[in-house]
């Protein structure tokens, strides 16, 4: 919270100094006319009154609610009216206070807005009564000696209070009772305590609050009270994220909040430098093309906005950001919290605080661990030598039904030589060939000084990930200078990081080619060397043919020889980052703060592959020359966001609290590439695309570019009400060069009430902690569209010319009417808390999206391909749910015992289809017959991760064929041997029902134990590792051990899956290995729970050497994550990377 300076002086801008004297006669003299009618007024206002048994100080804030007026009594005097009664309805104040009164050795006065309640004092002769009350007077001020006008000054334990005035003053009527406390507090700064005493006089000084994480909401643009604030938000600090990993904060996120899907990428599996897919409360973009979104966007566009510091930041800068930079990480929701995004916040927001230096006082810490990274092939039951060879003998590979003398022979010549080389011994492992432990190491230092007006932190630091594949790694060396300096009402702050990284994927190749390799074949040759071809030497021929199935007995590629050469497979990027701020805090509650942030961005990304690369094996005669191939792309980036932002904060009457902000952005992104390829190298050492013979045949360098531009302003109000009743409204509007000429502006909005029934009166004093109720909507958009696809776009012939002329060709449509797709949003939540230690909150959410943006396919009579049009809405209803409770705890060392269960639901279903999608739908159904894996398709009704399938009966125990069951058009069923894929119907759902996690969390006198596992429920998966490498399994290669079981061979078999080998297909007239389409036999439920994250710390903070070395803190910590998955359906996990087990052993050190 930043400090609040002095209140604006209204009369310095009218220039009236001079009539200051004649207007503070003029105030005595508006006291005096209006002050006595008042307090006639007061005290016959009406009030209606009903309670029992309750403390006499409810009455007095019913009294007070009701009528405004103020009660001032002792405390301690009161206790005896703990238990009262009254019943009014329609009465004066005065009448109520007589009835409440009457007998109890109390009475009361009216004394302008204030009630004094006092003890009755018998008097005797001329002895006079001892003095009740009394004034007290004083004044207010800021660390900087400024005066604070709006402190409320309280005597405790009363609803009684005043505001200071412009000049920081106050005078109060008080209670003589040297015992009586006073409260002095104001919104951002640090409330104060004090006895009264015998003074007559207190002045205080207030300094600014450091508020906690759970009391304050970030959003990047502004901070507000956490009590006050309506929308969904999740606040997870850096001490958070360092419990459940210390890889990077994208990983210890996972692990923290389900409504956060990471979706596992069964391809790439923990490639470090494969960037994750992450979904916020379900997807909101269609993908009618096929084809990775990321390909047709540029980035993922179901993703969230990641903003760091207040800017916009790519997923990728998240994932390689120090953790231990990281502040705090804030989860916006719905739409009241992310409102103030609007353009570009409908997929959630995730704002990314920095650490800052509060104190200035010098401080430095070094944080240093060293990771192991295993591989997790446990999905994976391959067959080991003498089983491969079992399979093959059973199936008939070395058997020559036809009886043909040559076959035959040879074919038992290879039995027999594979045979000798399993007894010898021989049974690769080839799953262990391309990987390893990978033992990366991390490193930073911060530097932390400065003064009350200049301070500054000063970072360095270096991470390098050794993946589990050989020759796979990442490395990021960063650097950043934070300087703030502060000079009387204006604040400064400049923030500059340097990043620069490196990534080299594997040269080993991708896993699944040695998932494929028979393990009776070995990578040597007789001398132990790596060999070209791991097929032994035999005498005849090249191939042989024996009941359909083909061998190539003369070669097959070893891609351990490819790892060995000089391949060259990296990307790599360096990143400049400079963000300006500047506030001025102008008066008392209002700050103007402008930002300026610039981004400058160069990558590259260089494939070369040298001519021995076996992949150019087959390369002879003049194409030779073709071998070695090189691929160049550069890219540069730049991004320019200018904000101006004005805050209001005002607190008055003692109840009302406003917070206002409005503001305004402007930005531009840039962004140009070009590709280069190129073939033909002499040799694998030079490895320069200069010593290419000539660009890839019928290439030419190509690239892209784009320029998106944006503007918007908003206006955001808060408004609470004695700290119970809390509204927020938001409006924006924002236009964008990415939408049609007539429909650049985009409106958003949020409105949203939340009621704190904890601090009611009637929940007052009881160990309810917190009991909040919320509800918001609105709407927000999303920018999910390429750069021009709402101008045309068209193709030079640069080969041909006309007159000297280029001739050109509209390939993309204009679509002037191109919108906004927009999110309409309804959130409704409830959080409640017992004791501070039991906690449970729950929120439902409605989000419907409009006006989806999807390049579709236009017929080529048009004479056009594509044009970008708003295709439909989707709509995502969910829950998200947590509860948690404090099973013990002692503040005094730092010990506590802590359980928590986090879960989240989402299903999202299409609600409207465009003709372009039922087209799309039709092209689907006709690739589904010839297609061996399901296929997307969108209906009304239908999820977008449905999968589609034709229903099966199994195998049919006489024939051994597959047996679908289809529905007519009149409904009618029937059975058949026949595949239809106009037949597909749902049979399941991608994304789980219930994504969730439960922790626990443990720490004793500097000791801590922290456990969190995820789980996942009610989700579908299509099994392409049985239909790959069991019932479909191609045995020149290894295949599943399940290939064993379930297999039908003979008539009368009960079997799961379908015979073996190569049967008559009448379609092709001849034998042939019938492929197996996707049916609802190889639909299985996906439930899986992971243990996620393991680790035990040590906090040195009791050992007394710690502080006798100089140091403030030493902590130690182990963590271990994904270290088991468990999961009902076995499918292999990282086809082409594997997952992986990370073990990481951290020190950080504090002086």
């Amino acid at each position: 919270m930043k400090k609040i300076r002095k209140s604006f002086d209204f009369s310095s801008l009218l220039c009236i100094e001079k009539m200051k004297q004649p207007l503070r006669r003029w105030g005595v003299m508006t006291m005096i006319l209006f002050g006595i009618p008042f307090m006639v007024s007061a005290q016959n206002q009406k009030v209606t009154i009903n309670v029992t048994n309750v403390d006499v100080q409810v009455v007095f804030k019913q009294i007070k609610e009701q009528t405004g007026l103020n009660f001032v009594y002792n405390a301690d005097q009161l206790k005896s009216m703990s238990e009262v009664s009254l019943k009014v309805d329609g009465v004066t104040v005065d009448a109520a206070l007589s009835q409440l009164f009457a007998g109890t050795g109390f009475e009361y006065k009216f004394d302008m807005s204030s009630i004094v309640i006092r003890k009755k004092v018998e008097k005797t002769g001329d002895q006079k009564g001892p003095r009740e009350v009394r004034t007290l007077k004083g004044t207010v001020k800021d660390a900087d000696k400024q005066p604070l006008p709006g402190v409320t000054i309280q005597i405790k334990g009363t609803g009684t209070g005043v505001v200071t005035d412009v000049s920081g003053n106050y005078s109060l009527v008080v209670p003589k009772d040297p015992n009586t406390v006073i409260i002095v507090s104001f919104v951002g700064m640090k409330t104060k305590e004090q006895k009264l005493g015998d003074a007559e006089t207190l002045n205080f000084v207030l300094e600014e609050e450091n508020q906690t994480l759970e009391q304050v909401v970030v959003n990047g643009v502004f901070e507000r009270k956490a009590n006050t604030f309506t929308g969904s938000v999740k606040t997870i600090s850096s001490e958070e994220l360092k419990k459940v990993g210390n890889s990077n904060v994208l990983s210890s996120l996972k692990n923290l909040d389900p409504s956060i899907l990471f979706i596992d990428n069964m391809a790439l599996g923990s490639d470090p430098n494969a960037v994750p897919e992450i979904v916020l409360r379900g997807k909101s973009s269609i993908n009618m093309n096929g084809t990775d979104l990321k390909a047709t966007y540029g980035s993922d566009p179901n993703a969230p906005l990641f903003v760091l510091d207040g800017f916009e930041v790519s997923i990728q800068k998240v994932m390689d950001l120090d953790m231990d930079r990281v502040e705090s990480m804030t989860i916006l929701k719905d739409a009241s919290a992310k409102a103030i995004y609007g353009s570009k916040a409908a997929n959630g927001v995730i704002v990314i605080e920095l650490k800052k230096n509060p104190s200035g006082d010098l401080r430095v810490t070094y944080n240093g661990s060293v990771s192991i990274e295993a591989p997790d092939l446990t999905s994976y039951d391959l067959c080991n030598a003498a089983e491969k060879l079992e399979i093959e003998k059973e199936f008939g590979m070395y058997d020559d039904e036809e009886a043909n003398y040559d076959n035959q022979r040879m074919a038992e010549k290879i039995y027999n030589q594979k045979l000798a080389a399993v007894v010898s011994g021989i049974d690769t492992d080839w799953l262990s060939k391309p990987v390893r432990l990978g033992v990366g190491t991390k490193h930073g230092i911060s530097v932390e000084l400065g003064d009350r007006e200049l301070r500054s932190i000063i970072d360095l630091s270096y991470n390098n990930i050794k993946g589990v594949m050989k020759g796979s790694d990442r490395t990021t060396i960063s650097g950043g200078v934070s300087l703030s300096y502060r000079r009387e009402k204006f604040l400064f702050r400049n923030q500059t990081t340097i990043t620069s990284n490196v990534a080299n994927d594997s040269p080993y190749g991708s896993f699944s080619e040695y998932a494929a390799l028979n393990p009776y074949y070995t990578p040597y040759d007789q001398y132990g060397n790596i060999s070209e071809n791991i097929v032994p030497h035999l005498d005849a021929g090249n191939s042989v043919m024996v009941n359909n199935w083909y061998q190539d007995i003369e070669f097959e590629a070893n891609p351990l020889y490819n790892a060995q050469l000089n391949t060259l497979l990296q990307d790599k990027y360096f990143e400049f980052i400079n963000n300006f701020e500047i506030q001025w805090f102008a008066f008392t509650g209002m700050k103007v703060t402008g930002r300026l942030g610039l981004t400058e961005k160069r990558s590259r990304e260089d494939d070369f592959y040298p001519s021995n690369h076996l992949k150019f094996r087959n390369l002879t005669g003049e194409d030779q020359y073709k071998k070695g191939t090189y691929r160049l792309v550069n890219g540069e980036q730049s991004n320019l966001d200018g904000k101006f932002d004005v805050q209001y904060t005002r607190e008055f009457a003692t109840r009302h609290t406003i917070y206002a902000n409005a503001g305004f952005n402007i930005g531009e992104s840039k962004y140009i590439t070009n590709e280069h390829n190129a073939e033909g190298f002499p040799s694998d050492k030079m490895n320069d695309i200069i010593f290419a013979r000539q660009y890839v045949e019928d290439s030419k360098p190509k690239g892209s570019e784009s320029t998106t531009r944006e503007i918007g302003y908003y206006l955001s109000l808060n408004y609470s009400f004695d700290n119970r009743l809390n509204f927020d409204g938001t409006f924006r509007q924002s236009a964008s060069s990415q939408y049609g000429a007539n429909s650049r502006w985009g409106e958003f909005w949020s409105f949203g009430a939340s009621w704190n029934l904890h601090n009611e009166a009637w929940l007052q004093g009881t160990d309810i902690s917190q009991f909040r109720l919320r509800a918001t909507t609105g709407s927000t958009g999303s920018q999910s569209t390429a750069a021009y696809n709402a101008i045309a776009s068209y193709n030079y012939f640069l080969d041909s010319h006309y007159n000297n002329l280029l001739g050109a060709q509209l390939t993309s449509m204009r679509n002037e009417t191109l919108k906004w797709q927009q999110k309409m949003e309804y959130n409704f939540g409830i959080d409640f808390n017992y004791k501070n230690r039991y906690a449970l909150s729950f929120e439902y959410y409605i989000q419907t999206t409009n006006n989806t943006v999807n390049p579709i396919d236009l017929v080529p009579s048009t004479g056009f391909s594509t044009v970008s049009e708003n295709i439909g809405k989707v709509e995502n209803r969910g829950f998200d749910a947590s509860v948690s409770a404090v099973a013990w705890q002692n503040p005094a060392d730092r010990s506590y015992l802590r359980f928590s269960l986090m879960m989240s639901h989402n299903k999202n279903t299409l609600k409207e289809i465009s003709e372009a999608m039922k087209s799309y739908n039709e092209q689907q159904t006709a690739l589904a017959t010839s297609s061996n894996k399901p296929l997307s398709k969108y209906y009304d009704g239908v999820s977008m991760d449905a999968i589609w399938a034709v229903p099966s009966l199994g195998i049919d125990p006489a024939t051994g064929k597959e047996i679908y069951l289809v529905t007519d058009e009149d409904g009618n069923q029937y059975r058949t041997f026949t595949y239809d894929g106009n037949k597909q119907v749902v049979c399941g759902d991608a994304l789980p029902k219930i994504n969730g996690n439960a922790g626990i969390s443990f720490e004793y006198k500097g000791f801590g134990f922290n456990a969190v596992c995820t789980y996942r429920w009610g989700g579908k998966m299509y099994n392409t590792t049985l239909v790959n490498k069991v019932e479909n399994a191609d045995l020149n290669g290894n295949v599943d051990r399940r290939i064993f079981t379930g297999r039908w061979r003979k008539p009368g078999d009960i079997s799961p899956y379908k015979a073996l080998g190569k049967v008559y297909v009448a379609s092709q007239d001849e034998m042939a290995s019938p492929k197996t389409n996707p049916t609802t036999r190889f639909v299985q439920k996906n439930n899986d729970l992971t243990i996620s994250s393991l680790q035990l710390s040590y906090d040195f903070f009791r050992h007394g050497f710690v502080k006798q070395m100089g140091l403030e803190r030493i902590v130690l910590r182990c963590t271990v994550n994904e270290l088991h998955k468990f999961s009902t359906i076995k499918i292999e996990r990282g086809t082409d990377y594997p997952f992986a087990r990370t073990f990481d052993l951290a020190l950080s050190i504090t002086l």
